[in-house]
């Protein structure tokens, strides 16, 4: 068992690939960057009331125990265990998240979320949610989701014996699938393209959109070479099949880099794209469409 940091930096030495941690909450152990990344074969476990830092690793916390994650983190939390970070968070039993920057949170049993910034999360169970600045959150089952600031909720399902609850600073409200709610205690939903874009923290300057799309060597698709369709930076394509309607014809994009790529998965590149606002159509939760493109296609650094 792991219990300071020199038998953390000896485990390491010595190549170990499973470390069991239980330092107690006196001792804040660090985790040197590269170590239980996720291209490592090192496995963390955190144990009673350990204290860990980390950047880019992989840890998995457990009983009482906090980690500190850094952009690049990914945990897996249970129990009472407390995560305070930016990274990636997989949350469940009675585990605590403070999660800001640009974090991805996903939680169900009775985890509780604070989120701040523009973190996001994806909830189920009955997990409660205190959402503010310009957090997002997609709750389902029996979810507790309070509002503020620029916040934002979509409802994704409902349990058979209850629902999402949302809170906002003048009303307690019952949720429905579909609904997006605002702190103001507005309704929309996710066909609206403005929504649709802050729902995503998708850029908006002068009604212009920026999206994203995913494309091979040759900066086009498996379907949009056969309509001689090509995302070379520096070119506006063109739809040759638009159809205004929620299915059919038209430039298919994602609203953010890492959703481009989650579509195709086999891609080469990666093109930023700007479209008019009023010419875009929400698809799913992560695809939209658009006629054309306005804005010139520019390489997203890799």
């Amino acid at each position: 068992m792991i219990r300071t940091q020199q038998d953390l930096d000896e485990a390491l030495g010595r190549g170990e690939s499973v470390l069991d941690v239980d330092s107690g909450p006196e001792e804040e152990l660090r985790l040197p960057r590269g170590a239980g990344s996720l291209f490592s074969a090192v496995t963390v476990h955190l144990h009673g009331r350990s204290r860990m830092t980390i950047s880019d690793s992989m840890v998995m916390a457990h009983d009482e125990s906090t980690v500190i994650s850094g952009p690049d983190g990914v945990v897996t939390a249970d129990g009472s265990a407390t995560v305070l970070g930016s990274g990636v968070v997989n949350a469940s039993g009675r585990a605590h998240v403070l999660a800001g920057g640009s974090a991805s949170v996903t939680a169900w049993g009775r985890a509780h979320l604070e989120l701040a910034d523009a973190a996001t999360a994806r909830v189920s169970g009955e997990v409660s949610v205190l959402a503010g600045d310009e957090s997002r959150v997609w709750a389902g089952g029996l979810a507790q989701v309070q509002l503020g600031d620029e916040a934002m909720c979509l409802v994704t399902g409902m349990a058979p014996d209850g629902g999402v609850g949302i809170v906002t600073p003048d009303a307690v409200t019952p949720g429905r699938e579909g609904q997006v709610h605002r702190a103001d205690g507005s309704l929309s939903t996710l066909k609206g393209p403005t929504t649709w874009c802050q729902m995503f923290h998708v850029a908006i300057d002068g009604g212009i959109a920026t999206v994203y799309k995913a494309v091979d060597t040759f900066w086009t698709t498996a379907w949009a070479v056969r309509q001689k369709i090509f995302y070379t930076p520096g070119t506006c394509p063109t739809a040759p099949d638009w159809q205004d309607a929620d299915t059919g014809g038209g430039l298919h994009f994602s609203p953010t880099a890492f959703q481009a790529r989650q579509v195709v998965r086999s891609c080469t590149h990666v093109v930023s794209c700007g479209v008019r606002i009023d010419e875009l159509r929400p698809l799913t939760d992560d695809v939209c469409k658009a006629p054309r493109v306005v804005r010139a296609c520019q390489k997203v650094d890799d």
